[in-house]
């Protein structure tokens, strides 16, 4: 099987070691790279020093993404710069790759049809690269969800929010995609977009957005340093969504109330807590969870719906979730549709 890589940053390289784990050497390994850099990473976005990309994992790379192309690649994983994604999921479309497409689909509705069209078209499958729905906790809301023991939803909560200095201590903050307008940068994009995604999966979409956002020079930064929204879930219950690039350490959590109860997950802590009624909370946790446990569950469901399976999170969902970051971002009202 050839794969097609479209940038070997951190998250391309992580789908890299996990092809390798998954597939070993039934995998032929190409690359586009716009900078080639030499900067290799482990699972943890340590650097290791000395160690090059295309040596350590066995990858024939190309300057030119048609002569990339011309190689004829099965599959493509497209993980460079959010404002390129759009770019280079269409050429791969037009070569007939399937692909898988890391968060989010774009940074603006541009190209969105035409995407659409060329995958109906060749047959192809587009796979969203929306690992956080394989998160322990997220699953155990998911189940309290379809089992009804909260009864009828009336309130949900979420933030995701980080430190941008800190992000990748690797590399100044400055001249990363986050902090990069022009690069489909700020933490809704980026951060907030896993949780948009959560929650038109289990909500549905939403029918409006109230929001605002802060900006700070003091960053440094072109983009918005904090998001603050409400969106009024289809069934009538407000969700409120709150993300920033400011916080140390980072949050990830949700809660989810209900006539009978709520439940609680924090991602990061995976800790999950669900009270009934009067009755004692039931408390839930992971020690010996992996973040990567999360990647490899999403190749593996990517790899199955080439074999036939239903795509389980297919472009319709990037499409839902990038829309409701649009409105957000845009003030435009909801939803956002093609220009």
């Amino acid at each position: 099987m050839k794969i097609l890589m479209i940038g070997l940053g951190s998250i391309g390289q992580r789908h890299v070691r996990n092809i390798r784990k998954v597939l070993g050497e039934r995998a032929e390994l190409i690359a586009y790279r716009a900078r080639g850099l030499k900067t290799t990473f482990s699972d943890s976005l340590q650097v290791r020093e000395g160690v090059d990309p295309e040596t350590e994992y066995g990858i024939r790379s190309y300057t030119d993404i048609d002569e990339a192309l011309a190689q004829k690649p099965e599959l493509a994983f497209i993980t460079n710069i959010t404002s390129k994604h759009m770019e280079f999921a269409l050429k791969c479309a037009e070569a007939g790759c399937h692909m898988l497409i890391e968060k989010p689909l774009s940074d603006s509705m541009e190209g969105v049809e035409e995407l659409e069209r060329i995958a109906k078209e060749k047959g192809l499958k587009i796979f969203m690269g929306f690992q956080n729905r394989y998160h322990p906790c997220v699953q155990r809301m998911k189940e309290s969800l379809e089992s009804g023991e909260l009864g009828r939803i009336r309130y949900v909560s979420c933030e995701f929010s980080e430190r941008v200095t800190t992000m990748h201590r690797y590399e100044d903050y400055r001249d990363t995609y986050m902090a990069r307008k022009k690069m489909g940068g700020g933490p809704v994009l980026n951060l907030q977009m896993h949780d948009l995604d959560i929650l038109q999966w289990l909500f549905g979409e939403p029918v409006d957005v109230c929001s605002r956002l802060q900006f700070d020079s003091a960053l440094e930064i072109d983009v918005e340093e904090s998001a603050q929204a409400v969106f009024t879930a289809r069934d009538g219950f407000p969700i409120y969504t709150h993300t920033d690039l400011l916080q140390y350490p980072p949050v990830h959590v949700f809660k989810v109330v209900g006539e009978y109860g709520r439940v609680e997950a924090d991602l990061n802590a995976v800790r999950f807590v669900k009270y009934r009624g009067d009755e004692p909370a039931e408390e839930w946790t992971d020690p010996g969870f992996a973040r990567n446990d999360m990647f490899i569950e999403e190749l593996k469901d990517f790899l199955r719906c080439l074999n036939g399976d239903e795509i389980a999170i297919p472009l319709k969902a990037g499409i839902t979730s990038l829309r409701m970051a649009l409105a957000e971002k845009e003030g435009r009202g909801y939803p956002v549709r093609p220009a």
